[in-house]
């Protein structure tokens, strides 16, 4: 008998998925928004089960998979997204009082694919986990049929996403030419260092994309502002864990590899791309005025900033790799997103969400207001939040990097600075959302928050709070 042990967190997803798909067709528009996100929520409450259970006992037939602390963890974090991703759809869709009942089984089967790319030992289901992440996530985007705005975002990124899985799926092949074996962590074979190193490059490429790392961040800002603000703390979160911990496996595995030029290469193209990637973030998102675009040059500034943390190990020169500090700051960036977004989305009445328009809004909703400030704050790297933290041990291990590469100094130094910039955006949205402008009195009443969403969102804010004080890694 075949053990899928491994795959019941995905099981468990997957088909919460596919019965939220198959009830949406039998209960009233009403009905969708009441019943539809609970089957979610309980079939995400399985999946976490399932994982304490493949933590604990993990068996992999197939050695396709592979179980970490470290990849428990961040299945938790998928959970936790997935729900507060529910709680926006549910809240976003109800008061805007449209159909889309697909919403919820969309993001269900996002997460499972996201899921099997954090399993991944393998090139080959990690590509799949990659599609099948992609394609609803595309979907999700256009779900705003009557904006030209969301069909335009999902148009671009389908084509840039589907030219960059290509690639990617050209450097599987030749990465199975080069070493033999699609495994993540096989060793390149006498007199193919060549096509290893074309291989590696392009299997990087497809998953910068995924990150919006420069110079693959054109469709970040278009994506983010096109989708509902629910889907795009969803997006933000989920596809920067699954194609972060694919990156990391992929950086991990080399270390392990006979190429050393392979990973000095590497090494020296996340470095660059780390601080060009800060810099584009953090001065172009001082100009926004929407919410969306703001948090969207901020996920490429934090991706900068987590590639930064992954050239640690090679210029400090270790012995035994460790991407603990990225890692942290991946996890804290992921829930700080999501939070923020998830809760922003329920103080929208229109597809606008420019900084006046959201003014003295979390006085109407004050545990809300303070559940996204407290995420918007781990995000501006403030004392308190767990994002404090994670930015000081990023910058702790580019300093002790740059005992050894003096080099490293100067962009830590330019990395600190672009922070400070950065964190201005995220102050702003904050005292815009507490502070009263001149057309607050003009606005219209808004919507109704639902439950669900103060408690998910509450729990994301409890989360980083938790984290500043205690480091799971």
């Amino acid at each position: 008998m075949i053990d899928l042990k491994i795959l019941l967190p995905i099981i468990a997803v997957t088909l919460g998925g596919i019965i939220s798909l198959v009830i949406e067709s039998f209960v009233s528009r009403d009905g969708r928004h009441k019943i539809l996100p609970w089957v979610n929520i309980f079939f995400l409450a399985v999946a976490a089960y399932f994982v304490k259970i493949i933590s604990e006992d993990f068996s992999d037939p197939w050695n396709l998979f592979s179980m970490t602390h470290v990849k428990g963890i961040f299945l938790y974090a998928i959970v936790l997204c997935g729900a507060i991703g529910t709680a926006a759809l549910q809240n976003t869709l109800r008061n805007k009082n449209t159909e889309c009942g697909e919403a919820y089984s969309l993001l269900m089967l996002s997460a499972a694919g996201i899921m099997l790319m954090v399993l991944s030992a393998d090139l080959m289901p990690l590509f799949l986990g990659m599609e099948l992440a992609s394609f609803p996530i595309y979907a999700l985007i256009a779900m705003n049929r009557r904006s030209k705005e969301s069909n335009e975002a999902a148009f671009k990124y389908f084509v840039s996403g589907a030219a960059l899985s290509a690639v990617f799926l050209y450097g599987v092949a030749m990465f199975y030419g080069a070493t033999g074996s699609t495994l993540i962590d096989s060793d390149v074979l006498a007199g193919r260092e060549t096509i290893y190193q074309v291989a590696i490059f392009m299997l990087s490429l497809g998953l910068l994309f995924k990150v919006g790392a420069f110079p693959l961040h054109f469709w970040v800002a278009d994506a983010y502002t096109g989708a509902l603000a629910a889907v795009t703390g969803y997006m933000a979160a989920v596809v920067k864990i699954g194609a972060f911990l694919a990156l990391g496996a992929l950086w991990l595995g080399l270390f392990g590899s006979t190429a050393s030029i392979v990973v000095a290469r590497e090494a020296i193209l996340f470095l660059c791309l780390g601080i060009a990637s800060v810099a584009i973030g953090a001065i172009t998102g001082l100009v926004q005025i929407s919410i969306r675009r703001i948090l969207a040059f901020s996920a490429i500034a934090n991706a900068g900033f987590i590639l930064l943390g992954f050239c640690y190990p090679y210029f400090a020169n270790l012995q035994e790799p460790d991407l603990t500090s990225a890692f942290y700051f991946l996890l804290t960036y992921a829930i700080g997103s999501i939070g923020a977004l998830a809760g922003i989305s329920a103080f929208m009445n229109s597809d606008y969400d420019n900084l006046d328009d959201l003014s003295a809004v979390a006085r109407k909703s004050p545990f809300l207001g303070c559940c996204i400030s407290v995420c918007l704050a781990s995000l501006a790297g403030l004392p308190v939040a767990a994002g404090f933290l994670a930015k000081f041990r990023i910058f702790a291990s580019l300093v002790s990097a740059s005992f050894e590469v003096p080099v490293v100094w100067g962009i830590t130094v330019a990395a600190f600075v672009l922070a400070i910039i950065s964190a201005a955006y995220y102050l702003r949205i904050i005292y815009f959302l507490w502070s009263y402008s001149g057309n607050a009195l003009r606005r219209k009443k808004r919507d109704m928050v639902s439950p669900l969403l103060n408690i998910t969102v509450g729990m994301a804010a409890a989360a980083l709070l938790v984290l500043a004080v205690w480091m799971p890694m």
